[in-house]
């Protein structure tokens, strides 16, 4: 769970399972063997929460030995949340413009 002040976050915040994800898979972190590492990113590490999951995209490259984190984030997408009309006073607005 990911605790901020007074409360513990009702799901799980977007930086706490961008550092988790990261975190599962870079060698030597204490979260370091929760997860198979793959050879290379980009990796889609699924985390669950008492809500559902949330879904980090991280890209990484390991060659040579040495380890880089690149990127780690969410795909977010947007869906149409209401439709209508909108009616304005005309002491805020006079219609024009």
């Amino acid at each position: 769970r990911y605790f901020m002040p007074w409360k513990c976050h009702p799901t799980m915040a977007v930086t706490g399972a961008q550092c988790l994800a990261s975190c599962v898979l870079t060698p030597g972190t204490v979260a370091d063997g929760l997860l198979n590492r793959p050879d290379g990113g980009p990796v889609k590490v699924v985390l669950e929460h008492p809500s559902g999951q949330i879904d980090v995209l991280v890209d990484f490259d390991k060659s040579e030995g040495a380890f880089t984190l690149n990127s780690a984030g969410l795909v977010r997408t947007a869906r149409k949340l209401v439709e209508g009309h909108v009616f304005v006073p005309s002491s805020v607005w006079d219609g024009v413009g």
